[in-house]
């Protein structure tokens, strides 16, 4: 059976929570850019949980709901974002198991409790309690340049461009910048591919991974980088690139994403 069938038959398949899921089985980008997708309003209300989150505490917070039942429009508008968080965004955990690559799809709050005291309302939201050493590693991971940036190329590029900041060039051959794209074929523990390497050829790969990499990393980091040099083979096949990459002056770098 070939990969992509064998992904669509799994796909109608509930996978349950590991409970005991550590952050090393689990594709770690996947789970920063599944922060980063959410919108900026449902975004802050994670920030702030995960502010709460310790080991001996579950991340909860108390959200003051400012608007009456007569004011429609505006209740609404304030509790959609919260309302959204737990039945529409989702956090995305990547794995192989029995030969097959899976996408389990989570959410990010565990409940939402109204109070009611008099005329004041608040919403108690808690966070999925199950995930702890998730949380504990995105929380420590949020203040990191890299993770800021939304694209898991841009922060995997960045990652990599980093640690050569003071070499100030670095070439890669194009095998290896696919390996630190993540753009490699996904195998099981006996080698066999469940899943084969996205973006394939070159031309797909600059437009679709690379250039936007550039443009977020230039953007939203700490670190300029510029692709310099592409080196080709026979028939003009792209085998090598080579990158400037400097330090920005920090006051005047955007370092934050909105």
């Amino acid at each position: 059976m070939k990969a992509k069938d064998q992904m669509a038959k799994d796909a109608g398949k509930k996978t349950p929570p590991d409970l005991e899921l550590s952050v090393s089985t689990v594709e770690e980008q996947g789970i920063l850019e599944s922060f980063f997708k959410l919108p900026h309003a449902e975004r802050e209300i994670i920030r702030q949980l995960l502010g709460e989150f310790n080991p001996q505490q579950a991340g909860i917070i108390n959200v003051r709901v400012p608007f009456g039942a007569k004011q429609v429009k505006e209740r609404r508008k304030f509790l959609l974002p919260i309302y959204r968080l737990i039945r529409y965004h989702r956090l995305v955990f990547n794995s192989i198991a029995d030969g097959a690559f899976r996408s389990t799809y989570l959410p990010w709050i565990e409940s939402i409790t109204l109070v009611k005291s008099g005329k004041e309302e608040e919403l108690e939201l808690r966070l999925n309690s199950n995930y702890g050493k998730i949380w504990r590693n995105l929380k420590q991971r949020l203040n990191q340049p890299g993770v800021r940036l939304k694209s898991q190329y841009s922060s995997r590029l960045y990652q990599w461009a980093k640690q050569y900041v003071t070499v100030g060039y670095k070439r890669v051959s194009l095998t290896t910048l696919r390996q630190v794209l993540g753009l490699k074929d996904i195998r099981d523990n006996s080698g066999k591919i469940v899943q084969e390497a996205p973006l394939e050829a070159w031309a797909n790969l600059k437009q679709r991974a690379l250039d936007h990499a550039l443009r977020e990393i230039n953007e939203h980091s700490d670190i300029e980088l510029e692709l310099e040099f592409t080196g080709r083979g026979s028939y003009r096949k792209v085998q090598s690139l080579g990158f400037r990459i400097t330090a920005k002056n920090l006051p005047n770098a955007k370092r934050r994403l909105s």
